[in-house]
């Protein structure tokens, strides 16, 4: 392991008795734990999730990871390396509305799930679990079908061969006991090889789950108080591109959008929850399409139903390609820097990490560290 762990990058490094590795090292492990080849570890230290000594190895992507990225360097550093996530009952009232739609809709499905639990866990105050239950309450009256044959939450398990030449993107590395000597010998390898032979290749694993998937099509689920968002492919290339990617047998996916109630509790009233839970179900029976976009009698079913054409694959592909060795030159400089013109226009909110890059320090109250796996 020591030939890949760069200990200039990490102020805890402890070498290990054999002198072969720190310490503080867990290899990254499958669902049997099995050692994974090739995929970066983890910290033993309570307060760090990924070994930031470990440079050469890869750290698995996704649609949201891209996002990350894309948004900011740090973000990314602090969510995927450092794995700080907000506490659940500091996120929006609309992230959690769409946890709890998620859930009980899953539920409905067959999956086992405790609304409660997640209520609590998310502390999801009582006006919106009133409008989720209404949702849920319309979705029944309505008989809205599914079809049968899905597998629910399937995972994306994709992985790449990224070909590089080594003249194209070359890091500055030492050559030493703590260095990344593995990196430096394909480097001197390549020296000795013909143009066509001179290649560094590493595998570019990505990840993700489908909400619902069959044979030849997949299909989301989504809440949002803007949901035109979400039908418009120009939107949601990303994450789409991802799930077309991940299967050759895919030919088509259906978008679920629901349109979150928009309704405010009558204050000079004092409307209970109950009550907002009446009013909300009333609106949603009177005009059913409105909120599930697409709905017909007819069919029973709602949604906007996309092909795989309309999303650009090769792009998307592509993306990853250029993206993975992006994140390996931060790695390795240890330099992940601060977008600073999207600290307040995240999806049109403030990023929910703005304390910890002023403060450089992390509320216990409200953050914490990504269990490992």
């Amino acid at each position: 392991m020591r030939n890949l762990l760069d200990s200039r990058l990490c102020s805890n490094f402890q070498p290990s008795f054999d002198n072969l590795e720190c310490d503080y090292y867990i290899p990254a492990q499958d669902d049997n734990f099995e050692p994974i080849h090739g995929e970066c570890g983890y910290c033993k230290r309570p307060d760090k999730f990924r070994c930031v000594a470990d440079v050469c190895r890869i750290i698995p992507l996704s649609h949201s990871s891209v996002s990350d990225f894309c948004t900011c360097h740090y973000l990314y550093y602090l969510k995927k390396i450092l794995g700080i996530e907000i506490r659940p009952p500091f996120l929006s009232s609309a992230l959690k509305a769409g946890v709890l739609w998620d859930a009980t809709k899953q539920l409905h499905l067959g999956e086992k799930k405790s609304l409660r639990d997640i209520i609590n866990k998310y502390e999801i105050d009582d006006y919106t679990v009133a409008k989720v239950k209404a949702i849920y309450s319309a979705y029944k009256y309505l008989e809205i079908e599914v079809d049968p044959g899905y597998e629910l939450q399937a995972k994306i398990d994709m992985t790449y061969d990224i070909i590089l030449p080594p003249s194209q993107f070359v890091p500055s590395i030492t050559v030493g006991d703590n260095h990344a000597k593995e990196v430096v010998n394909l480097w001197e390898e390549a020296a000795t090889q013909s143009e066509d032979d001179r290649k560094w290749i590493f595998p570019l694993k990505i990840t993700g789950f489908y909400d619902r998937k069959y044979p030849t099509y997949f299909t989301e689920d989504k809440l949002s108080g803007r949901p035109e968002f979400y039908l418009d492919p120009f939107h949601i290339q990303s994450q789409n591109s991802t799930y077309f990617l991940a299967d050759q047998n895919l030919e088509s996916c259906i978008e679920e959008v629901i349109q979150f109630p928009l309704q405010k509790e009558l204050k000079k009233k004092e409307e209970t929850p109950s009550q907002i839970y009446e009013r909300v179900l009333s609106d949603i029976l009177s005009r059913p399409s409105k909120y599930f976009i697409g709905y017909t009698r007819e069919s029973n079913r709602y949604g906007r139903k996309f092909f795989r054409g309309e999303f650009d694959l090769k792009s998307a592909e592509e993306r990853y390609r250029q993206i993975v060795i992006e994140l390996l030159s931060c790695r390795w400089s240890g330099n992940f820097y601060k977008n600073f013109t999207m600290c307040g226009n995240i999806y049109g909110h403030n990023c929910d990490f703005q304390t910890v890059c002023k403060t450089g320090n992390i509320s216990e109250t409200m953050y914490t560290i990504r269990r490992k796996p």
